[in-house]
């Protein structure tokens, strides 16, 4: 029997995939418990290539599948959809599962009433660039009281790197694949509304590589900000996710302020 399915969507990330993968096989003790599905959105880097080299060689249960799609709602669709673990877990190509990640986060399932569980994140950085990048992402004022920044462990408004009871999405359905970002915060509201509840563990941490030059901070942030619109008059975000945007139009408006009040 299957008790957890790890999906991993992915489309160009070949400098990461290979680590993320090794820190999700740490996890376990057993190879007949888990199951790994990478879902590719068609890489022109040799992402796929790299995955399928490295997992031909390992004696657990593994499926590598096409995302024509390309985006991360219809590969996460993909993932579910091919799953057969009773729990589901979702981390990110660009991240790094500390050791128990996982296991705690199944024993914390058999004990507490939550539809997901999930860690606490550290933002780490390759190079001179990242370096700088990972101090930016890492402001309070840029992540506030969320999975980035908690002391304790308790009830949230959301989950990062979650493990889901994978019976969720039965009852509220997939990710809505017409959303190009934000999908995650659209489900998590979703499951909200279903009376399903998030618990972030800190005994449950994970690291997260972020972006490692000026050029892809800005498009990943111009794709961020692009696609806001999309779920803000949804309701599915917090005031905390629009606390960035507020504090660099406060700027802007005492910059308009001082220069042009005369």
């Amino acid at each position: 029997m299957i008790e957890i399915t790890v999906i991993v969507v992915v489309r160009n990330e070949e400098n990461y995939i290979i680590n993320c993968i090794k820190s999700i096989e740490r996890q376990f003790s057993q190879n007949d418990t888990w199951e790994l599905i990478i879902v590719d959105g068609i890489s022109s880097d040799n992402t796929k290539l790299r995955a399928k080299e490295y997992l031909s060689n390992q004696n657990y249960n593994f499926l590598i599948l096409d995302n024509l799609k390309r985006t991360l709602a219809p590969g996460w669709n993909i993932g579910i959809k091919h799953s057969k673990g009773k729990y589901i877990c979702r981390p990110d190509a660009h991240s790094k599962l500390h050791n128990n990640y996982i296991k705690e986060g199944l024993r914390l399932h058999s004990v507490i009433d939550a539809a997901a569980i999930g860690g606490v994140l550290s933002t780490k950085s390759k190079g001179y660039w990242g370096e700088i990048i990972k101090e930016a992402l890492s402001l309070k004022m840029g992540v506030g009281n969320s999975f980035r920044s908690l002391k304790s462990s308790g009830y949230t408004d959301t989950a990062v790197y979650a493990i889901y009871d994978a019976n969720i999405f039965k009852k509220v359905g997939y990710f809505r694949e017409d959303l190009i970002r934000h999908q995650d915060n659209e489900m998590h509201k979703r499951i909200s509304e279903s009376e399903g509840k998030f618990y972030t563990s800190i005994k449950m941490s994970a690291d997260y590589y972020c972006r490692d030059t000026i050029p892809k901070l800005l498009k990943q942030m111009y794709n961020i900000g692009k696609y806001l619109p999309d779920v803000f008059f949804d309701n599915a975000l917090s005031l905390r996710h629009l606390v960035p945007l507020l504090f660099v139009l406060f700027i802007f408006l005492d910059l308009y302020y001082l220069f042009f009040r005369y």
